[in-house]
């Protein structure tokens, strides 16, 4: 969560934000597209999304129109930071089956591996999309390592050689 003080008037207001899968979802059924693309969103679709993240009390969209440049740097700064220490090998981290991800399939996949919505939804989405990494990368089968010889393996070998260039070891 973010917390921005603004002016309304003669009183100071603090704003909370929050960036998650709740304000993700909230976003998309406001402009029907997804927002998880490469797709530079236009000025008025980010303030939109500002006024999605906006948390109670505070939650009146018309008080986003008081964030300065600065403070709309700072959220946007905020929505692209993780926020996890974990990481899991990927092919390519930056597709996920080449799917467009959106809200749903974002349900879909807490779905599907079990996880509850309450509370991951109101994480910050890179939490969330972390989870749903590692839960993917967890319930893979264990990849098949090639058998290592057994120590009786090596021995008959070293035996083998030792005879066929006449040493003792």
């Amino acid at each position: 969560m973010l917390e921005l003080k603004v002016h309304d008037g003669d009183d100071e207001v603090v704003l909370r934000f929050e960036h998650s899968l709740l304000s993700l979802s909230k976003w998309e059924s406001k402009t029907k597209k997804a927002f998880q693309t490469e797709r530079v969103k236009t000025p008025s679709e980010m303030v939109l999304y500002f006024e999605c993240m906006l948390l109670p009390p505070e939650d009146d969209p018309n008080l986003v129109v008081l964030l300065n440049p600065g403070q709309m740097d700072e959220l946007t700064n905020y929505i692209n930071e993780p926020q996890t220490a974990s990481s899991v090998p990927l092919d390519d981290p930056k597709t996920i089956n080449d799917e467009i991800v959106t809200s749903e399939l974002i349900y879909w996949w807490l779905a599907a591996l079990r996880i509850p919505f309450q509370p991951v939804e109101t994480w910050h989405l890179s939490r969330t999309v972390m989870l749903v990494q590692i839960g993917g990368y967890k319930s893979q089968p264990p990849k098949k390592q090639k058998s290592r010889p057994k120590m009786s393996d090596w021995i008959r070998i070293n035996e083998e050689r030792k005879k066929k260039y006449g040493t003792n070891g």
